[in-house]
């Protein structure tokens, strides 16, 4: 299987996974995905190391504001312990008016890029 962003062939899926991985950009993609498939989850990707990065940059400042102020109204923060590495994976969970999810990304790990 070849990347669709980078054209480079993927890395194989090992035993215990049956994803493919782009060693350059980091994209990963399950056997008989397509392009579209592939794009959609990089997207919520990098839409979640963007929310790392807001969390961490708050972590280190002194700012008063609550990490959540910048968010869209009706979106969470999900985290859990990677099977792969044991870093922490992270996704966002939409939810409707009365808190209940109604749409879930994918759990991204932010130590190995791993998606579950």
């Amino acid at each position: 299987m070849d990347c669709p962003d980078c054209g480079l062939p993927m890395l194989e899926p090992g035993a215990q996974s049956n994803r493919h991985w782009c060693y350059r950009c980091g994209r990963v993609a399950a056997t008989g995905e397509t392009a579209d498939d592939i794009a959609t989850r990089e997207r919520g990707r990098q839409e979640a190391f963007v929310l790392l990065d807001y969390a961490l940059a708050l972590r280190g400042g002194c700012r008063a504001r609550p990490p959540m102020e910048d968010l869209r109204m009706g979106q969470l923060i999900e985290t859990r312990g990677c099977g792969k590495c044991g870093g922490t994976m992270y996704r966002t969970v939409e939810t409707d008016e009365d808190g209940k999810p109604t749409q879930e990304s994918q759990f991204v790990c932010s130590v190995c890029g791993h998606v579950e």
